[in-house]
């Protein structure tokens, strides 16, 4: 594991591609030689929402906006 060096853009597009896959961040953190809360911290870092809704309506980014309150 290497430690005190930043996540590369060729690092960040496989995690990318990985979670798209539904792959888990243990499994993700072991093909590249990371710890998996590394990769953990990258994606709650940089996540993006995608907004949904309507022009002249609210948007909802709650990722369970059917369940939430």
């Amino acid at each position: 594991m290497n430690k005190n060096r930043h996540l590369t853009q060729e690092e960040r597009i496989i995690i990318e591609s990985w979670l798209q896959k539904k792959e888990s961040f243990k499994s993700i953190g072991r093909e590249l030689g990371k710890d998996p809360t590394t990769i953990a911290k990258e994606v709650k870092n940089h996540i993006q929402f995608k907004q949904t809704g309507a022009y002249g309506k609210s948007f909802n980014d709650c990722l369970n906006r059917t369940d939430c309150s």
